[in-house]
């Protein structure tokens, strides 16, 4: 067991919170706020056959999820053995090799922005492979690869500016508007991403030293012959970059920025009609305009990108499907250590006992105090893996009790989430970035662990001068 828990530090930092998920419910009760006021019901205790029940209710829950990682690992280990794809990255990571640094912070920047903005952060992690595999042919170690990639991410969630994931949750819950939050929210992200950057550039020059090169891609490619039939790189470099661009268009929010041009093309392409008839309506159902696609689409989009690789690849289908036995097989720890997150948020909207926790603290003082706020905000992000279950557990509670201070609760919420995703076991893409680069839990507070310190006084003074 003691040899286990070494290999997979992940769920063993994962499983405690668990556990400790489970104590509460046998000395809290069960709660919810209904307005200002705490409604309490009788304990319900999570006992051992409740435990797996509940846990196996949350593989129900988040199947998208799962299924998300599953098609995306079998997606890039049939890109991993295409000649063309090869050369790709080949040719990308030579010509990148000696830029290690800047190539690191750039990346680690657009994964930032995009996550700032974009309704569904998930949909982001398909590009991720193809960074990977590059980083490492450029031999960056996996804690900047980490950076570049989930970091950037992270960075997203604490700057987040429009994004639905994080900021539409607390427009809705509290009431307020984007435009009375975003100085603020950018104030957070360029000082979360000049912070990431400095010390992430420290440890660089670090790493120098270190001649020990550990391989830390899953995907990494075995390099074969480019057949005269097989399509060339140009038509791999072609398609990665539609892909992007489709995906990266498909998850930004235009109805917020109130931009209808997509939505205008998808209404007429879906009601176009051929001798009174909408064919293509008919043919292939309501096409899902961009801004609107959810986790499945993306799905689809790699598996349909697949389908075109085995008609026009020359690439038979028994090598599809070994391909993508492969790549469940290599995405599979990653899973798991996804399900057992999710656990967590299971254990703690199932069985609320967050509500009974914030009043308690937030009744340390009398009267709006944001410290006390940012505290609260902070131990219900312990907890739960998404701002809507944070807002759902005890935003209305705050919205209703101190109506005056929303445009403030509402960068509290934010900050303490975005700081809490860098290190806590619930963060989503903090346990996913780990366990997919294989970077025990210990190194990565190894690194962080300053950035944190740094970032706290910043998330302090941002609070006193928002409240």
């Amino acid at each position: 067991m003691k040899k286990f828990f070494e290999k997979y530090d992940l769920i063993k930092i994962a499983g405690i919170l668990i556990l400790l998920s489970v104590v509460l419910t046998w000395v809290i009760p069960n709660g919810y706020f209904s307005g200002k006021e705490l409604v309490t019901e009788d304990l319900n205790r999570i006992g051992f056959t409740t435990f797996f029940q509940f846990s196996m209710l949350g593989v129900y829950y988040f199947t998208v999820l799962v299924t998300f990682l599953f098609v995306l690992g079998g997606f890039y280990q049939v890109l991993s053995k295409r000649a063309g794809y090869q050369k790709l990255v080949k040719n990308i990571s030579e010509k990148l090799k000696r830029h290690a640094i800047p190539v690191v912070l750039v990346i680690s920047f657009i994964f930032a922005v995009l996550g700032s903005f974009v309704n569904e952060y998930f949909p982001l992690l398909a590009f991720i492979p193809f960074v990977i595999t590059i980083l490492n042919r450029m031999k960056v170690d996996k804690v900047s690869a980490f950076v570049a990639t989930f970091g950037g991410l992270l960075v997203g969630t604490i700057g987040s500016t429009y994004s639905s994931k994080v900021t539409g949750h607390l427009v809705t819950t509290l009431g307020v508007k984007y435009e009375n939050l975003i100085v603020a929210q950018l104030v957070l992200f360029a000082l979360a991403y000049i912070l990431l950057a400095i010390f992430t550039v420290l440890w660089m020059k670090k790493q120098k030293s270190n001649k020990k090169f550990e391989s830390y891609d899953k995907f990494e490619i075995e390099e074969q012959k480019e057949s005269k039939k097989a399509p060339k790189t140009w038509i791999f470099a072609i398609g990665t970059v539609l892909f992007v661009l489709t995906v990266v268009l498909a998850y930004l929010p235009w109805a917020t920025w109130n931009i209808t041009w997509f939505a205008d093309i998808t209404e007429k392409v879906n009601e176009a009609a051929i001798g009174g008839e909408t064919v293509i309506k008919y043919i292939f159902g309501d096409i899902i305009e961009f801004g609107k696609w959810d986790i499945f689409t993306v799905q689809f989009v790699m598996i349909f990108i697949t389908l075109l690789i085995h008609w026009f690849g020359r690439v038979s289908l028994d090598e599809i499907i070994e391909s993508y036995s492969e790549g469940f097989k290599k995405i599979s720890n990653v899973v798991v250590v996804l399900l057992i997150v999710y656990v967590i948020l299971e254990f703690s909207v199932m069985f609320p006992v967050l509500p009974a926790i914030i009043n308690w603290f937030d009744g340390l003082i009398s009267g709006f105090n944001s410290l006390l706020a940012l505290g609260g905000a902070f131990i219900t992000s312990i907890f739960t893996v998404e701002m809507q279950y944070n807002m759902s557990l005890v935003g209305t509670y705050y919205a209703s009790m101190y109506a005056d201070a929303h445009d403030a609760i509402a960068i509290i919420f934010q900050s303490a989430f975005g700081f809490a995703s860098f290190f806590v076991p619930s963060s989503a893409i903090l346990m996913l970035g780990l366990s997919y680069l294989n970077i025990p839990y210990k190194d990565w507070m190894k690194f962080i662990w300053k950035f944190l310190l740094a970032m706290l006084v910043v998330i302090i003074a941002v609070v006193l001068i928002v409240a």
